[in-house]
């Protein structure tokens, strides 16, 4: 048989040029870029909000006695250590029955009673530095305060004061100073 006119010769298809190959990130770049953004998230969440931004007062100043910028844990011209923020109340304080040492107990007792004093409060235990904790009564939120002395008995003169009819939370909190600050 003969073919007349266009003869069809096949030809092997040109193979397609390869796909350019995806570039995979190592996994501590992922990894690393994924902490620094929840790191970022967090300080945003945890940033304490102002006063004046809050609409519930004058604004607070964000300068030590000295001029330098203040951070947590300085005094302020207030007499607290710390911008209140935060819930005020005891309901996310855990309960007592879930400690077995009576002196545990009565501070998450106590972290039930004056939750509002606890959360002007600055714990010189140093959470509230670490990030973990915005003020005293944080530390009943979760087990902090099971082992740590300081937390403790930062609620237990707060309560002690308050029952003797100190409701100032400047002088509680000098009363703190005193017994777990720096300087004792």
């Amino acid at each position: 048989m003969k073919h007349h006119g266009n003869t069809h010769h096949k030809h092997p298809a040109k193979p397609a040029a390869p796909a350019p190959a995806r570039r995979r990130l190592p996994m501590a770049v992922l990894v690393g870029a994924l902490t620094l953004a929840c790191a970022v998230v967090l300080a945003i969440w945890l940033a304490p909000v102002p006063k004046a931004a809050r609409g519930d007062g004058a604004a607070q100043s964000a300068a030590s006695a000295d001029g330098s910028a203040w951070k947590v844990g300085m005094l302020r011209p207030d007499g607290l250590r710390l911008i209140v923020t935060g819930h005020d109340d005891a309901s996310k304080v855990l309960g007592a029955e879930h400690f077995s040492r009576s002196e545990v107990r009565n501070g998450y007792r106590i972290a039930r009673r004056i939750p509002a004093v606890l959360n002007k409060l600055y714990c010189w235990c140093g959470c509230e530095n670490r990030g973990e904790h915005r003020s005293n009564l944080q530390c009943f939120e979760d087990r902090m305060a099971e082992d740590c002395q300081v937390c403790l008995g930062t609620a237990e003169i707060a309560y002690d004061m308050t029952r003797k009819g100190v409701t100032d939370a400047a002088q509680i909190q000098a009363a703190v100073d005193v017994h777990w600050g720096p300087n004792r």
